[in-house]
């Protein structure tokens, strides 16, 4: 399954896209790398928030949609 993630920065009104490639089960990469590793800081803290235990991330079904609202970023998730 393909995730689009869209975040907009709180403070700064910055928006960070771009794709994840998993599944709940198996866990999501960003372009090949596991979401907790990937080195652009901004994107690794967007996937932090993405992988807390309330997280939609891993419930999401294929055309489904969800919103996270946190601290510095508000998050919407899109499932291919």
């Amino acid at each position: 399954m393909i995730v689009n993630v869209k975040a907009t920065n709180k403070h700064n009104g910055e928006v960070i896209s771009y794709k994840l490639e998993g599944d709940g089960d198996a866990g999501f990469l960003y372009e090949g790398t596991h979401m907790q590793e990937v080195a652009d800081n901004k994107i690794r803290e967007v996937n932090n928030t993405l992988i807390l235990q309330d997280s939609p991330l891993y419930t999401i079904k294929s055309g489904e949609s969800a919103e996270i609202e946190r601290m510095s970023f508000d998050i919407e998730i899109n499932a291919e």
